[in-house]
């Protein structure tokens, strides 16, 4: 009978966070969107690969794009330089809640019990949290009010 013995850890640990390569979508127009900061700020956990956030901020980053593009349209000629600071941040946070919707809804199975075993109210969907963070962000950008109305 024989075993085998690992001195070496299988599974190596992640590199330490100030040697993490800095991965960020760059656009032509709209601000850089970093993983390390979409991380930092939605709270993704290091479950979710660099390549799937990575991933999920592409698509997040397009949809947002989409729906500011009448917005963008009216208002690129005046802001040649881009954004001011406040717009930046945003978009950088519909970005973000619009990603983190689409993880929570992709890993449904993983997560969302978890989460809703902490929540206060059960019946609040951490997803479409998310996603009303998202929206009220593109409101507040463009100058809409933002109002959320629920039929019964």
């Amino acid at each position: 009978m024989s075993f085998a013995s690992f001195t070496e850890d299988p599974q190596p640990s992640a590199p330490p966070a100030d040697q993490v390569e800095e991965v960020k979508i760059e656009q032509e127009w709209w601000p850089d969107i970093s993983l390390k900061e979409a991380r930092e700020t939605v709270r993704i956990h290091g479950t979710v690969s660099d390549a799937r956030l990575l991933d999920a901020l592409s698509a997040a980053a397009i949809s947002v794009n989409i729906d500011l593009s009448s917005w963008h349209a009216k208002v690129a000629d005046s802001m040649p330089d881009g954004m001011s600071q406040q717009q930046a941040f945003l978009y950088r946070r519909a970005v973000h809640f619009h990603a983190k919707a689409e993880l929570l809804e992709r890993y449904r199975d993983f997560d969302s019990s978890a989460e809703r075993d902490r929540r206060i109210d059960p019946d609040i969907d951490p997803a479409e949290d998310a996603r009303r963070v998202e929206r009220w962000s593109i409101s507040e950008l463009i100058g809409r009010p933002r109002l959320t109305v629920e039929l019964m």
